[in-house]
């Protein structure tokens, strides 16, 4: 299964690394001396079941017209393009799709997420096509790994079934599934950060079962699938990693870090 690729580029008001960012954006924050966008652009270029690729952002000619950015575009063979976002991740989805009418299977992932591997992404989309039974999915790491690899770094998680897990930024909507998906996020998005109200969003037996630890990884994605009504599936991705946006400044350090091993020779 081939995916087309939204990837999300936008900025929230008073963004803390925007301000950072020469280009005054947080997509073209500098990792290792290069725009972040630049590293997942990178790595969806590289893998093996992504074809066409559009960066969404408010005010997207900011980024389009960023130099590095345009020469990686120009190079791609038209597989890159641009378009105007809305107000929020996903409404931008939507308008995107409305706008495109994407037929095919879709995937989403985020300018914050350079730590993305190609190995990563193709565990992912490999998981995604192979069960026939998917039609929405999101990649999520487990927080003992996450901590066992990144102890002083903070993430958000949601227990569920004694294990934590943290989103990955990924996400897969195979063909059809992609309006309803999106409108079913655009009512939750705003609870990403606060894991009980997003359990409550799904009902009040699913947050009693959160509650007393009776809600396992299994349970969530069948109370996500009868919100939604669509069949929604957790992909647990085995490089913690995946985990590791950069979404604050503390994560600037260890980005950095890991973006320099990769460069340095075996």
């Amino acid at each position: 299964m081939s995916f087309t690729t939204i990837l999300l580029a936008g900025d929230r008001p008073a963004d803390v690394l925007a301000k950072q960012s020469p280009g005054g954006r947080k997509a073209l924050l500098l990792l290792d001396g290069r725009p972040m966008i630049l590293y997942v652009l990178d790595t969806l270029l590289a893998a093996h079941h992504v074809g066409e690729i559009v960066v969404v952002a408010n005010r997207v000619s900011e980024i389009e017209s960023n130099p590095e950015l345009k020469a990686v575009a120009a190079a791609s063979g038209g597989r890159i393009t641009f378009r105007e976002g809305a107000g929020s991740p996903a409404t931008s989805v939507l308008k995107t799709m409305d706008e495109m009418r994407f037929a095919g299977a879709i995937l989403v992932t985020t300018a914050d997420n350079p730590l993305l591997s190609v190995a990563t992404l193709d565990e992912f989309c490999i998981a995604v096509s192979a069960d026939p039974a998917i039609e929405a999915a999101v990649g999520l790491a487990r927080e003992t790994e996450i901590r066992a690899a990144y102890p002083d770094v903070k993430r958000t998680y949601i227990r569920l079934g004694g294990e934590g897990y943290s989103g990955c930024n990924l996400f897969a909507l195979t063909p059809g599934a992609g309006p309803k998906a999106a409108r079913a996020w655009s009512e939750v998005e705003g609870r990403r950060k606060k894991p009980w109200q997003l359990v409550l969003h799904f009902g009040v037996g699913t947050l009693i079962k959160a509650l007393c630890g009776w809600l396992d990884i299994n349970g969530a994605m069948k109370a996500a699938s009868r919100s939604m009504g669509l069949s929604v599936h957790a992909v647990i991705l085995k490089d913690p990693v995946a985990a590791m946006d950069v979404d604050r400044p503390d994560h600037i350090p260890m980005a950095n870090a890991v973006l320099a091993a990769r460069k340095a020779p075996p």
